[in-house]
Formats: structure tokens, C-alpha cells, sequence
């Protein structure tokens, strides 16, 4: 099967960032199953691919909440 994740992401109300953050979420996580080597005999993501996965999903809402924290300052420095 196959199809453009970011077909079925437009179903739902996602602004744009959560869109391409989930958009290159799905790509990593399918980048690593593709990859035999992150892989245990029963299919399952080793601990290293694991802890990648992590550390991805991490980034991404640490970015965030960054934003976020410069957003507040300016307005806080605009009152």
C-alpha cells in the first residue's frame, strides 16, 4: 500500500508545523523499520533505533517550546 502521509494529515485541523513535524515523524519511523539493521528478529525497533526515535520526537517539541518561550518574552517586553 501506498500513500502520502501528508494526504491524510490534511483530514484533520493541524496548522502547518504539526502537519510537517508528524509528516517527518512518520518518514523517520519508517525510515528506521526499513532499516534491517534497527530491527530485532521479531521486527521490533532495537534499543538504539528506539532512543533515535526519542530523541527525534524530543527535538521537535523542545523547538517548540522554545518558540514558545521567545513568543512570551517579546510580548512580555512589549507591555
Amino acid at each position: 500500500m501506498n500513500f502520502e502521509i501528508t494526504e491524510i494529515l490534511s483530514k484533520f485541523e493541524l496548522n502547518d508545523r504539526e502537519r510537517n513535524n508528524l509528516a517527518r515523524l512518520f518518514e523517520f519511523t519508517n525510515y528506521l523499520y526499513d532499516e534491517e539493521k534497527n530491527l530485532t528478529k521479531t521486527l521490533n525497533l532495537l534499543k538504539k533505533a528506539k532512543d533515535e526515535l526519542i530523541e527525534r520526537i524530543q527535538e521537535m517539541f523542545e523547538a517548540r517550546l522554545f518558540e514558545n518561550e521567545v513568543v512570551m518574552e517579546d510580548l512580555k517586553d512589549n507591555e
